[in-house]
């Protein structure tokens, strides 16, 4: 193997594929990046045997080939060097050797033949979504899956095809979110799915690196037990989490009667400072609503500290006080894209509908966060 590539050229390539190397694994060939040229294409694969991320680059190609090398050296070695003209060779001892004007550098290599080898089987539907609208549905849910690996259905974002929508569910058992696009249809296809967060995350970093993600299509493949997105000469393939999603649509009240408007950035910047001083554990802020005033507080009962901050608001109901996590309240709030925020309440006990002031077209974002009982924080 041996083609010449543009340094910027050959990390960007590795960058899509770097995320899914596991860094620890006791399958050490793993922790290696697969490298197939065929002409003036070379592929680049990445897999930790639950997802597999591939992306094809543009080189000068000069001898067929392909091996393995890992992936953390190479990829150091890239970023270290300036945006220079890089040669790639592999010789008869099974060593990647890179050339510069300056420097020559060797990595040992893999035989093709031990890389995993994911095959794609055939999906049994498939989908094309716009890469800004499968990306903004994705970054406005992912932040509310769990963490906790008990809870492994929960570990994913819920993707739901249906004949009129597309939507993204995604809950922690605190929070939850639910996002419709009403312009992304599939009345061939309905089908429900759970993907798991690490190849979500992966999918963003890739879409965010699109120079014209408004005019790019993600073609979304679902099979029996795995899913694969394609856009741009690039292609993740996950595994999907098996099991049955919560009916999440039971717990979305629909008698929150109060109607709470506040202004993003002030109860953010407010939440911010006084939650400084909210317990370690539970993370508690009260708000105390009277009126078109909000007394937002916390207090650390083991060192003595407390804050507390007054805010405009609108509300049309009686005073009311209720307590969330500051962490989960302004997580929510940092992902809603209006000046102006929408709390739906019912009292200090029951979950507050979280929305924009403003849905933007053929969307609808709604949140829920599920209260602290005050005499708990």
């Amino acid at each position: 193997m041996h083609f010449t590539v543009n340094r910027s050229v050959m990390q960007k390539g590795l960058q899509k594929v770097f995320g899914v190397i596991p860094t620890k694994t006791t399958i050490p060939i793993l922790e290696n990046v697969l490298l197939e040229l065929q002409g003036n294409q070379l592929k680049l694969t990445g897999t930790d045997l639950e997802i597999c991320t591939a992306t094809e680059i543009e080189v000068n190609g000069d001898v067929d080939g392909a091996c393995a090398v890992p992936a953390k050296a190479f990829n150091e070695i890239l970023r270290e060097l300036p945006d220079i003209p890089i040669d790639v060779e592999l010789n008869d001892q099974n060593k990647v050797i890179i050339k510069t004007p300056n420097g020559t550098y060797k990595l040992t290599s893999q035989p093709r033949e031990e890389y995993p080898r994911i095959e794609l089987e055939e999906g049994e539907g498939q989908i094309e979504i716009d890469a800004k609208i499968l990306s903004r549905m994705v970054d406005k849910t992912i932040f509310a899956v769990s963490t906790d690996e008990l809870r492994v259905i929960l570990m994913s974002v819920y993707f739901q095809f249906m004949e009129e929508e597309f939507r993204c569910v995604a809950t922690d058992g605190h929070r939850l979110v639910r996002f419709i696009n009403y312009k992304v249809k599939s009345p061939n296809f309905v089908k429900n799915v759970l993907v798991p967060t690490k190849a979500l995350s992966l999918l963003l970093r890739n879409l965010e690196t699109l120079e014209k993600a408004d005019q790019t299509k993600v073609n979304v493949s679902i099979g029996e037990n795995h899913i694969v997105f394609r856009f741009e000469g690039t292609f993740i393939y996950s595994k999907l989490i098996e099991g049955e999603y919560p009916k999440y649509e039971n717990v979305i009240p629909l008698d929150n009667d109060k109607k709470l408007i506040v202004n993003k950035e002030e109860i953010i910047s407010a939440a911010k400072r006084v939650s400084i001083f909210s317990n370690s554990f539970t993370h508690q802020v009260k708000f105390m609503i009277q009126g078109n005033k909000m007394d937002i507080s916390s207090e650390d009962v083991e060192f003595g500290g407390e804050g507390n901050e007054q805010i405009d608001v609108q509300f049309d109901g009686d005073s009311l006080e209720v307590a969330y996590n500051g962490v989960y309240i302004l997580d929510l709030l940092r992902h809603l894209d209006t000046d102006e925020v929408i709390f739906k309440l019912k009292d200090s006990v029951s979950a507050a509908i979280v929305e924009p002031s403003v849905q933007l077209e053929g969307e609808q974002l709604t949140m829920l966060i599920m209260p602290i009982r005050i005499n708990e924080g």
